[in-house]
């Protein structure tokens, strides 16, 4: 028979309790480091607020612009938007704001959202979509025009790092979305509402005047008045009119035909009208007219 076998004791509830206490501390500095590790992995990262005011302007002929949303996050099923740091449709709304301007005294403007998703398709791709119209109505209720703009875009976020669906990948699939929208909504506005856009008035604008005096722009036309320099000082020199001086010149009259010495005035008149020369004629003597010089005189002459 084999002698029997030392009995071991059991450890009271107060050792294992001590045991269990010390097991405890030993691996809590274990997952604290573990935990610290992870943070240091996935640092929290800040993005920037999507803004539109450095875009130029649309300015429409109407007193005020609404914006009915739409296409808020879930309103298509396993819509991911909520989950971007700034949501689709609230850049659109800030699009709206900061674009959209209404510089008239009559009707309005209604932006509507009727789209912004962002789905996760299989193989880790990004599906986004934006579908947005804007309606211009009278002051009477009446639909004069509309735009409509659509953008779609898939983003493969493979050479990042992380998940597909982490924030950085949603906010620049967002922002790559927005890019397209704002130049497919201004080319849909100016092509289908080119006549609702106005030129808003620049402050300090020099106004436009007619030579006439009549002014053409809509500002009230300002007079400058200049200092004129002091033309009573002897130092100075007379005035020069600068209106050239215009000379009226008579017309000739028609020379009369020559038809022999005037019997009055052989040599001719004087004129107080007339200007033109006459040519000297030159007359020979009538025969027998010239004498011969007395005789006893030192010269002689020739006759003809």
């Amino acid at each position: 028979m084999h002698p029997p076998c030392p009995t071991v004791p059991r450890p009271s509830r107060a050792m294992r309790a001590m045991r269990m206490a010390r097991l405890m501390a030993l691996g809590l500095p274990l997952v604290m480091l573990g935990a610290c590790h992870n943070d240091q992995q996935q640092p929290t990262m800040t993005f920037a607020p999507l803004s539109y005011s450095n875009l130029a302007p649309l300015n429409l002929n109407v007193a005020s612009i609404s914006i009915v949303d739409r296409g808020q996050p879930g309103m298509v099923p396993g819509d991911l938007s909520n989950r971007a740091p700034t949501p689709p449709d609230q850049a659109l709304k800030q699009m709206a704001h900061d674009r959209l301007i209404a510089s008239g005294s009559g009707g309005h403007g209604v932006f509507t959202i009727d789209r912004a998703s962002i789905l996760h398709e299989p193989g880790g791709i990004l599906d986004g979509q934006m579908n947005v119209h804007l309606d211009v109505v009278s002051a009477d209720g009446l639909r004069k025009g509309y735009a409509v703009a659509q953008v779609t875009r898939s983003y493969d976020p493979k050479a990042t790092k992380g998940n597909t669906d982490t924030t950085a990948n949603l906010y620049e699939l967002v922002n790559l979305m927005m890019q397209d929208m704002n130049r497919e909504l201004e080319s849909q506005i100016r092509n289908n509402l080119g006549n609702w856009l106005t030129t808003a008035p620049v402050a300090g604008a020099v106004s436009e005047q007619s030579l006439d005096g009549a002014s053409s722009g809509t500002g009230a036309a300002q007079t400058v008045t200049m200092p004129m320099p002091n033309t009573t000082s002897s130092d100075m020199p007379a005035a020069v009119s600068s209106t050239p001086a215009t000379t009226s010149t008579a017309p000739a009259a028609p020379a009369a035909a020559n038809d022999g010495p005037d019997p009055i005035f052989p040599d001719g008149g004087p004129s107080a009208t007339t200007t033109t020369t006459k040519a000297p004629r030159l007359r020979s003597p009538q025969p027998g007219y010239l004498t011969l010089p007395p005789s006893g005189t030192g010269s002689t002459s020739g006759t003809n």
